[in-house]
């Protein structure tokens, strides 16, 4: 691994060659999510597979659907799949509106990086998308208090 890897969240393309999450109820989904790892948690990362593409498992965010991973560590890259405001525990959507979702796919996305030895805190770029704009407010207000300066692009 080079010094200070990133890791990043792809969006799927028509191709299906990285996942999505849509949160049609809440109207709010995560899509793209970069970050450094930390090299030093390099040892605590859970996942499972060769030296160049790595599976990241964690059971403090909801399993992602049977056809992708909750992340992937490649050349020194965490793949995220997008999340969506599911409890874990649960495997349902959280209670409340849309700030309350961001947050839970927020602390989702949180679990699969810390699961990778990588964080939030690490992120370099994150985007979201949703399906109703007027929703913008209350996602940015709780998207604002998990990332630090500099914000992710």
């Amino acid at each position: 691994m080079a010094n200070a890897p990133s890791a990043s969240y792809q969006p799927s393309s028509t191709a299906g060659t990285a996942s999505t999450a849509t949160d049609q109820s809440s109207s709010m989904a995560s899509r793209r999510l970069s970050a450094s790892m930390d090299p030093t948690q390099a040892s605590s990362v859970t996942v499972r597979g060769d030296a160049l593409r790595r599976v990241v498992i964690t059971d403090r965010a909801p399993p992602p659907l049977p056809f992708f991973s909750q992340g992937i560590v490649c050349q020194g890259m965490v793949y995220c799949s997008g999340q969506i405001g599911m409890s874990p525990i649960t495997k349902r959507m959280v209670d409340g509106g849309v700030g309350d979702r961001t947050a839970q796919a927020l602390n989702n996305l949180s679990a699969v990086l810390e699961a990778a030895g990588s964080s939030l805190r690490n992120v370099v770029e994150c985007n979201v998308f949703l399906t109703d704009m007027t929703n913008f407010a209350a996602m940015n207000r709780v998207y604002d208090t998990f990332f630090d300066e500099p914000k992710p692009v």
